[in-house]
């Protein structure tokens, strides 16, 4: 499955929320790319794979064969977020 298209900063910042209050699961940490606000690191695919749970009622599988970290980044640069490399 795609990234959905109706995964919107909201849906982001709602993940940005989990992130901190659960921690990055395991093999969920950033590895090449993370997205920067307020001079923390998130990493992207996390935050689209829990960003779709808040706009479509569950979580995106990360599996590479729905989708990868180079559509990710994308996906967060088109929504206005800061991706840098590590």
């Amino acid at each position: 499955m795609p990234i959905p298209d109706n995964i919107n900063r909201e849906h982001i910042f709602q993940a940005m929320l989990k992130i901190k209050r659960e921690g990055v699961p395991n093999r969920r940490n950033p590895r090449n790319w993370a997205l920067r606000y307020d001079n923390e690191i998130f990493p992207c695919k996390l935050l689209i794979s829990w960003g779709n749970i808040y706009a479509n009622g569950e979580e995106l599988d990360p599996n590479p064969n729905n989708f990868q970290a180079h559509m990710a980044n994308e996906y967060l640069m088109n929504l206005g977020f800061e991706i840098i490399e590590l």
